[in-house]
């Protein structure tokens, strides 16, 4: 199998970073909703993938699976309890909203970078 480039591996490490401390904050404190959580996890993967522009999208979808599987889990847990910024659905509809806002942005982020390559 052919070893991932520095800036893959630092993306995935940050996007799953900062899934944990999202999954730990809503253990902390149920009640509260994190909006911006699922757009830097979601955003973080493509956008720090920056060194390479084949890989932006196949990052953006990965962030932002991984953003949508964590508020799932965080849902069935019954730890998105807080309000939503969305005038309808809840806590769970807003993370995957926010999720794939942050995925496209993170993508023309990356992809926009005149230094990528």
């Amino acid at each position: 199998m052919k070893r991932l480039n520095a800036h893959i591996q630092t993306a995935l490490r940050v996007a799953a970073a900062l899934a944990v401390v999202w999954a730990a904050a809503a253990l902390w404190r149920p009640t509260a909703t994190y909006h911006l959580a699922p757009i830097l996890i979601a955003g973080a993967a493509p956008f720090l993938s920056r060194g390479s522009r084949r890989a932006a999208l196949p990052m953006a979808v990965i962030g932002g699976g991984l953003a949508i599987v964590v508020a799932l889990l965080l849902a069935g847990l019954d730890l998105l309890q807080g309000p939503s910024l969305l005038p309808v659905g809840g806590a769970l509809l807003e993370a995957v909203v926010f999720a794939g806002l942050g995925a496209g942005g993170g993508f023309v982020a990356a992809t926009a970078n005149p230094a990528a390559v």
